[in-house]
């Protein structure tokens, strides 16, 4: 029998990991920003994340190569993030990113910073673009929420052990809820302190490592 291990770290990807969300980096670079700014208005309200990021990256029309190689080029990690991996394996905590964005984006990013070894959970392209037609991972719709979020994924990643969090947005606020401790920046802040729930603020992973370290 395999033990629970001590504790789990799940991270975000787009605007956590990166220090720039990378759909809204490609979208306003190669597609269409008034698009992507009018739908994120909606989110929440009219539209579910789904059908907002499926609008969003259905406003590009390169080919995934060059946009992929221009993130590549365009898109620093927040600093700090190599000392996290670094700690997560000297303890044996697992690690996982789990991102609604996609795999082909995220990949070539990890491969550029030597971590394609990490575990990563994230929607993927239907076709090799044009068109970007997104492929979801197909969550069941949340009790909680009523969205197809990362909750219940999060919960069978961690087996049973308590979950770090660190996220930065909407996609980020119904597993972060019910996560045991919680890194935030930005809209998940905002998401987490409407319902009075606990979370430590942070900029960078030099200072999660930092904290994480006291323990």
């Amino acid at each position: 029998m395999v033990p629970t291990p001590e504790r789990s770290i799940v991270v975000d990807f787009d605007g956590t990991i990166t220090q720039r969300d990378t759909l809204e980096l490609v979208v306003d670079r190669f597609g269409d920003g008034e698009v992507r700014r009018a739908v994120e208005a909606e989110l929440g309200h009219t539209l579910t994340l789904e059908e907002v990021i499926a609008r969003q990256y259905g406003t590009l029309r390169e080919p995934l190569e060059e946009v992929s190689a221009w993130l590549v080029a365009h898109c620093p990690f927040r600093s700090g993030f190599h000392d996290l991996v670094g700690l997560a394996e000297q303890r044996a905590w697992p690690l996982w990113i789990v991102s609604s964005g996609l795999r082909e984006l995220i990949e070539p990013l990890l491969a550029r910073e030597g971590l394609s070894h990490l575990a990563l959970v994230a929607n993927s392209l239907v076709v090799a673009p044009p068109p970007w037609i997104v492929g979801f991972t197909r969550e069941q719709p949340c009790e909680v929420c009523g969205e197809a979020c990362k909750r219940r994924r999060v919960a069978e990643l961690a087996a049973g052990s308590p979950v770090i969090y660190v996220g930065d947005g909407y996609s980020d606020g119904c597993a972060a809820a019910a996560a045991d401790r919680v890194f935030a920046r930005r809209r998940l802040t905002t998401y987490l302190e409407e319902r009075g729930l606990e979370f430590e603020p942070f900029e960078d992973f030099t200072q999660i490592v930092e904290r994480l370290s006291e323990d």
